[in-house]
């Protein structure tokens, strides 16, 4: 989105649209837009920021003096252009403990070695995963984060978000709520229209159409099926093998 010092403008970094913010006038220190990779383009003219809305001076140096090459050159270095395939974890990755709470129960399906593939055909995997454990009081908060640093250190996963609210908190994170992926093409620069989410529940195949991603329900989980799915996988092996031929079918491969 490009856009002044406006209502548009905050609303736009609220639902985590990337923003590229022309201020004038006003300060982006009062009223700027709070994303981390969001640009704000000003120039240094002694009277601005004046907060007037109209230029006692009679002309608009503080707006003017902006050039469309400037804007221009913004928008593309936040334009996403990255592909990622986005794995949830208990099901997907590992076996599901019903509260994973301990390395003794932690079973990571051997497959998961499979993912390499993906990575030479040029995704990025990031893992994003509910869990509420954490709010239940079931799971510490610090051995979810190593659970989920071993797929980072071990399997060359990029990033690994998780969510730790009850389903109570009506958080904007925990799937199928977009709050991680839209986080996630942020910090990563993700198009996510060009990306996959691989999980095993319904709740992952609704998140990826929210996003425009296409969503593989794999069956080492709790789903067996999915209407919102646009691919059934047996296991991890096989999404490799999947995507691999809808990435041939559109010349992506």
């Amino acid at each position: 989105m490009v856009t002044n010092d406006s209502g548009p403008m905050h609303i736009g970094y609220a639902v985590g649209t990337p923003l590229v913010a022309i201020f004038g006038s006003t300060s982006p220190e009062h009223t700027g837009p709070v994303g981390r990779s969001d640009i704000v383009i000003r120039k240094k003219i002694a009277c601005s920021p004046c907060f007037e809305r109209e230029c006692k001076k009679r002309g608009l140096e503080c707006m003017e003096s902006i050039t469309a090459e400037e804007v221009f050159d913004a928008v593309k270095k936040l334009v996403s252009r990255r592909r990622a395939v986005f794995f949830d974890r208990d099901g997907t990755l590992c076996r599901d403990a019903h509260y994973l709470n301990s390395m003794e129960e932690l079973a990571i399906f051997p497959s998961v070695s499979s993912l390499k593939g993906l990575r030479d055909k040029g995704f990025s995997l990031i893992g994003v995963s509910n869990q509420s454990g954490i709010a239940r009081g079931m799971v510490q908060e610090e051995f979810a984060k190593k659970v989920n640093r071993m797929f980072v250190d071990q399997y060359g996963f990029e990033d690994f978000y998780y969510c730790p609210h009850h389903p109570d908190d009506h958080c904007l994170c925990r799937k199928p709520e977009p709050g991680m992926l839209i986080r996630a093409r942020s910090e990563h620069h993700i198009d996510l229209r060009r990306s996959y989410l691989v999980g095993d529940k319904e709740d992952d195949m609704i998140l990826a159409k929210a996003v425009g991603a296409r969503g593989i329900l794999v069956t080492t989980g709790k789903a067996q099926a999915s209407s919102y799915a646009d691919a059934i996988a047996e296991g991890l092996d096989d999404v490799v093998r999947i995507i691999s031929s809808m990435e041939e079918k559109e010349g992506n491969a």
